[in-house]
């Protein structure tokens, strides 16, 4: 099979595996589906549903409460019928979540429950997709084969986001959805282009728990992903506040993806040191720390594409090498009890966010306050 064959000599010293190469293709397609309205939804909270900023974030809040409480039920699932199946089963709940989402423009009672079927989605993917890369990359290499994979979801949002404000000015944010939910559904083919060989397995969040007592240093660094939850809520926001539509929102975003995709492959390569893991990180987490910080002088559409374009590159200084411990680990040991710890802490972040925000947010009214509050958790990040 291709799949099986895929060999790139000039940036990796193995063969790619076929699991990992699925997961590739598998992401392409969802991942473009996903920046196509992804960018959008925080801001069709905002400015169709007439969410308040505090209410958006409350929203997002809702998802990751359920999604605490439901990540050991998608790790036993994926345990039990196989990375790959997990996956495939996650996708209808991304689509129905997108269909709750647009049906709210007529029946407002819809949107109370999207939180729980995004949050559904989450928990059936993310262990699995996490798994998938902890027990098939291969070793020396899993800096650069994160990144590559990384880099695919940076490509969909070069592509994406463009698409995203175009058809949503042309045809409605409805449109973009049904789009997206079209091109999504096509994600599971890649992952049963061969048939998956796996070996059930027990999870038991017991084994979860322990890593909490043992490793309490990480769990704390973890919850720095708490800015992300931001990054994608409010900052969104504040964008289509300046530039005033979505067509523009898309190019900007579009423009500093593709900044930052093209030196995140270049960080996956230093990241497979394991001196430069540390320093990228370190040095990652600092410059992404100032970028929040800069965003105060971000009011015209070049000052808020050169902001961006600096922030992305920081988080993948950041994100890369973090990412990149984190499945070494998970894979030295028992994979799925640190991968649940893993998303588990993040998810905890981003409650933890939530909270945070609303209280900053309804104390200032200010964006600047909510920048700094996502800088301080980024902050975080230099103890994994």
């Amino acid at each position: 099979m291709i799949f099986h064959a895929l060999r790139l000599p000039h940036y990796f010293t193995n063969h790619i595996r076929r699991q990992m190469a699925e997961l590739y293709a598998s992401s392409a397609i969802a991942d473009i589906a996903m920046a196509v309205v992804m960018l959008f939804e925080p801001i069709f909270l905002y400015s169709v549903l007439g969410f308040t900023i505090n209410e958006v974030l409350l929203f997002m809040g809702a998802v990751y409460v359920f999604y605490i409480l439901l990540i050991p039920f998608g790790a036993k699932i994926a345990n039990r019928f196989g990375y790959e199946h997990a996956i495939f089963f996650s996708i209808p709940f991304q689509i129905l979540y997108w269909g709750l989402l647009f049906g709210s423009q007529q029946n407002m009672v819809l949107v109370f429950f999207a939180p729980l079927a995004f949050a559904l989605q989450k928990s059936l993917y993310w262990p699995a997709f996490h798994a998938i890369i902890a027990r098939f990359a291969n070793q020396g290499q899993q800096g650069r084969e994160f990144s590559l994979l990384r880099q695919i979801i940076n490509l969909s949002f070069v592509l994406g986001p463009y698409l995203g404000g175009l058809i949503s000015e042309q045809f409605g944010v409805r449109i973009t959805f049904v789009v997206a939910s079209a091109v999504y559904f096509c994600s599971f083919i890649p992952l049963f282009t061969t048939k998956e060989i796996f070996i059930p397995k027990v999870y038991k969040f017991r084994d979860t728990l322990k890593l909490y007592r043992k490793l309490p240093k990480k769990f704390l660094g973890y919850l720095g992903f708490g800015e992300e939850l931001l990054v994608l809520t409010v900052w969104p926001i504040f964008i289509f506040i300046v530039v005033k539509n979505y067509e523009d929102t898309g190019i900007l975003a579009t423009l500093a993806a593709f900044v930052a995709m093209v030196i995140g492959l270049y960080i996956g390569m230093l990241t497979d040191s394991s001196k430069s893991k540390v320093l990228l990180l370190r040095f990652g987490a600092v410059l992404y720390f100032l970028t929040w910080i800069g965003r105060i002088v971000a009011n015209t559409f070049y000052t808020l594409f050169a902001i961006d374009s600096v922030s992305r590159v920081g988080k993948e200084m950041v994100f890369i090498p973090l990412s990149t411990v984190t499945y070494e680990r998970a894979e030295s040991s028992h994979i799925m009890p640190y991968v649940v710890f893993f998303e588990q802490s993040l998810a905890i972040g981003k409650l933890l966010a939530v909270l945070l925000g609303v209280i900053v947010f309804g104390l200032t009214g200010s964006f600047l306050a909510v920048f700094i509050l996502a800088g301080l958790f980024s902050l975080l990040y230099m103890l994994i």
